[in-house]
């Protein structure tokens, strides 16, 4: 079984405290042949209404609205080698108070667009048995200075280099039509002032073939950082409230599902559908996904088992 990449996950994005997805190229264990490769726009409806303090308990700060828009790309290099990119757009509005109490320049009370951020990396096949091991490493760089203060903040500002590695298995003989595959990376951040911000991200997804056309998945995600601002403890830090959006310590753990529907040889279309089990220091986000993607090659189209 090859099972198809066809889109993102909400549940897999890494929504920090700041509410816009800095990576959705997530769990890929599979590559792409020589020559072939796929471009993914997807859109993303985000809302949030609670928000985590450092222990983890819910509060009520307003409902954020947040629409994105992220295209992907991979191509392969060779049959071990794949290039992947990524660029999101970001359209977010704060609608916790009328008017509108700011905590920070965007929160007007209306919708403000920007690009966020830029991603390109490489992964690369070690093992393609019963178990696929796919290391990769990919460098994410702000499209420019935005924003990084208040509730719609599209992002943090700051540039990462992610390491790790996917792992993926066909689990055509315990489950027929299933498979597995999962992404542990591990992110080095650029410091705020004195924060390191440096953090692990564990993403998984069961997959299911309910039919040749349609399959169906599982997935969830996990985040820790290491380092940062713990809100609201320590509210006495200075500059806290210029900071602590950007160098916030967030962690969650997320779940959600989805479906994707194959309608050519070259053409998929994938909903998916998240929710933030809990966190700490973060945005209790959940939305919805639907997104469409092209596969293209230079000497045919591959098809999966399915």
């Amino acid at each position: 079984m090859i099972p198809r990449m066809g889109g993102s996950t909400l549940i897999t994005c890494a929504l920090l405290i700041a509410i816009a997805p800095l990576d959705l190229i997530h769990a890929q264990a599979w590559l792409p042949l020589r020559g072939e490769g796929q471009v993914t726009i997807t859109y993303e409806n985000i809302y949030v209404r609670d928000h985590f303090d450092y222990l983890g308990k819910r509060f009520d700060a307003g409902p954020i609205r947040t629409n994105t828009v992220v295209t992907t790309f991979e191509y392969g290099i060779t049959n071990k080698l794949t290039l992947d990119s990524q660029l999101t757009h970001v359209t977010s509005k704060y609608e916790g108070f009328v008017p509108p109490v700011p905590h920070g320049p965007p929160d007007t009370g209306v919708y403000h667009p920007t690009f966020q951020d830029a991603l390109i990396g490489v992964r690369y096949n070690v093992l393609s048995r019963e178990l696929i091991v796919t290391p990769f490493v990919a460098a994410v760089i702000p499209t420019h200075h935005y924003e990084t203060r208040g509730h719609t903040a599209v992002g943090h500002d700051l540039r990462e280099l992610q390491v790790g590695v996917n792992v993926g298995r066909d689990l055509e003989e315990v489950i027929p039509r299933t498979y597995f595959q999962a992404r542990y990376s591990h992110a080095f951040v650029q410091n705020v002032q004195q924060f390191g911000l440096d953090r692990s991200n564990v993403d998984w997804e069961v997959g299911y073939y309910a039919k040749p056309r349609v399959s169906l998945r599982f997935t969830g995600a996990w985040q820790y950082t290491y380092s940062g601002l713990r809100f609201p403890l320590d509210h006495d830090i200075p500059d806290f409230h210029e900071l602590h959006d950007r160098a916030a310590k967030s962690g969650f753990v997320r779940f959600g599902g989805g479906v994707t529907v194959t309608l050519t040889k070259n053409f998929d279309l994938h909903a998916d559908f998240g929710n933030t089990y809990r966190g700490t220091t973060t945005h209790g986000a959940r939305g919805l996904s639907l997104g469409i993607s092209w596969r293209f090659s230079r000497g045919g189209f591959r098809v999966g088992k399915y």
